[in-house]
């Protein structure tokens, strides 16, 4: 399958196709969707069997806690829509990381995010999720809205360029739910009450032991 890196976002018709390839495991089909929905993508480290990220190969490196898919450096540059297929080709696996400029990420425990995206099921709301194994859950809201949830406990607010998330097929991050161009990504006034409910009933439960 291929997804045409020059179109634009909000053209329409070939949706169906994106959703496909974003729950596969193709990294430069999965990097031209992303840039196909108008966000920016950038390559970040790889996690190769045996050796480990390719981050620890200083002899400086601290240990490394999200293994293939963080940035490259601190500074997030993304790549050039050209530049895609022939920067993911030389870095086989690499994570593709997108800055948050086009959504703000609402992280937290994974247990909280499924808690969420269980209530805004039930009222048809959707929320791009991603989930790193069982431990953490990314909802992405409206660029700029994020900042609504920051005196949220267990919530940790990206928001900007300077911030990014590990997008799929990056190693170990998954969708939960894909983002669909015809749904616009959610405010975070529409996801707090979701969130200050399960973050009530989380703490109340661990209140009672």
């Amino acid at each position: 399958m291929t997804i045409t890196y020059g179109s634009q976002p909000g053209t329409g018709g070939d949706m169906g196709d994106i959703l496909h390839v974003l729950h596969g495991r193709d990294t430069i089909e999965s990097a031209a969707a992303y840039h196909r929905l108008g966000w920016p993508v950038a390559i970040g480290h790889r996690q190769r069997t045996g050796s480990g990220c390719t981050c620890q190969d200083s002899p400086t490196a601290t240990p490394c806690v999200t293994p293939g898919a963080h940035p490259l450096a601190r500074a997030v540059e993304p790549l050039e829509s050209g530049d895609l297929t022939a920067a993911f080709e030389a870095a086989p696996g690499a994570g593709v990381i997108v800055p948050c400029t086009q959504f703000d990420a609402l992280v937290v425990g994974h247990a909280i995010g499924m808690g969420v995206m269980l209530r805004a099921d039930a009222t048809n709301l959707h929320i791009p999720c991603l989930t790193a194994g069982h431990t953490t859950a990314t909802l992405l809201v409206e660029a700029g809205t994020g900042t609504l949830l920051a005196d949220c406990p267990q919530v940790d607010v990206r928001s900007g360029p300077q911030d990014w998330v590990a997008m799929p097929p990056s190693y170990g991050i998954r969708w939960d739910t894909a983002p669909d161009d015809e749904l616009p990504v959610p405010p975070a006034r529409a996801v707090r009450p979701h969130l200050a409910q399960v973050l009530k009933l989380t703490l109340a439960a661990r209140a009672q032991g």
